[in-house]
């Protein structure tokens, strides 16, 4: 498209934390930002909720000074516990992650956003996007143009089109219980085909997040039956808040660009929820699409070669850690007996640690 009007320089579909963090650090490096989201905030959203050390400080760093005691009140983790058939593993988390939830995080990002110098589009529908370069968004508030376009709209959207899983699929449930003196552990309860969450985010309040299949399980109460403790643990617990869920979880190979276009977060892939490492990706993968667009915007590189940089980028620093992940989840749909063998090999000193590092990269 060229010679099109560009109002912005950078347009940005998706204000979650991927989506808030390119917003955030473009806006600072000088260039002209547009972020929109369908939504309004603050807002739930189906997460675990776990801030892991590795991006603590980028948070701190996009965050206002105003804004940065709340992360610093925040819940700290510094262990976890792995519960399966009877058996249980407790872990050190070093160095710790924060519990920080999504109601809170994305709207002080989206404040953050906004006081940076970015344009915010609250309750606006990005329907398409035309060109490859310059661009022309077509709004719910109308045409609006830009030079460059980041995609954060999420696992799946109209930008991130993926076939449709043929039968049971992957669902994402949660909510926030009151429980009487939480214990400071994150506590993952496996069973096949899933697993269930649970980690203290304020006070006596806990968020259950968990991910499963549709034919073994559709609401929390069918999940909490899929393992004992956890069902005898849940009878204690009062709902704060309404149930809210998400489907289906689509697992695809990494897509960082495409069409001169650059993805963040969940829209360049999807890493499964357990490691705790998805807000952690999605606000430092935010952070490098900005930092890359910034010699675009500067007139100093191409719009191909930007992208092509963040996608290599992107390779080295995220794609080890999706598909480490991704060879873990496999072991939930192995039958019982050999999660068990798997299980007691996790006991095993050095072995845990050493999965979890490979899940985790320093920012």
């Amino acid at each position: 498209m060229p010679g099109a009007r560009t109002d912005f320089d950078i347009a940005i579909i998706g204000a979650g934390p991927a989506g808030s963090s390119a917003a955030i650090t473009s806006a600072r490096l000088g260039a002209r930002v547009a972020l929109f989201d369908v939504g309004e905030f603050p807002r739930q959203k189906v997460c675990g909720e776990f801030v892991s050390a590795e991006s603590i400080d980028v948070l701190r760093d996009l965050l206002q000074p105003a804004a940065r005691p709340v992360v610093d009140a925040s819940p700290v983790i510094d262990q976890a516990r792995l519960l399966f058939s009877g058996r249980s593993i407790r872990i050190a988390i070093s160095p710790t992650g924060l519990s920080i939830t999504r109601y809170r995080l994305d709207f002080l990002l989206w404040q953050a956003a906004s006081q940076s110098g970015a344009r915010t589009y609250p309750r606006c529908e990005v329907r398409a996007v035309e060109g490859k370069g310059p661009f022309r968004l077509d709004t719910s508030w109308g045409k609006i143009g830009a030079s460059s376009v980041i995609i954060a709209a999420g696992r799946w959207s109209r930008f991130t089109p993926s076939r449709q899983p043929q039968g049971p699929k992957w669902l994402g449930l949660k909510t926030h219980y009151y429980e009487c003196q939480p214990p400071a552990s994150a506590d993952l309860y496996f069973f096949r085909l899933g697993y269930c969450g649970v980690q203290r985010v304020a006070g006596n309040v806990v968020n259950v997040c968990a991910m499963i299949r549709s034919d073994v399980a559709t609401s929390l109460n069918q999940v909490f039956a899929q393992h004992s403790e956890l069902a005898e643990r849940a009878l204690a617990w009062q709902a704060v808040g309404e149930p809210i869920s998400t489907a289906p979880l689509i697992y695809r190979v990494p897509q960082p660009g495409r069409d001169n276009l650059i993805q963040v977060g969940d829209a360049a892939a999807f890493i499964d929820p357990f490691v705790g490492d998805g807000i952690s990706i999605a606000l430092r993968s935010g952070r490098l699409a900005a930092f890359e667009l910034a010699s675009f915007v500067r007139g100093t590189v191409s719009l191909p070669s930007a992208v092509d940089r963040y996608r290599a980028q992107y390779k080295q620093q995220f794609v080890p850690l999706i598909d480490a992940a991704s060879r873990i989840r496999a072991l939930l749909s192995w039958p019982q007996p050999a999660q068990k063998m798997v299980f007691e090999l996790l006991r095993t000193p050095g072995i845990l640690p050493y999965f979890v590092r490979r899940t985790r990269r320093a920012a």
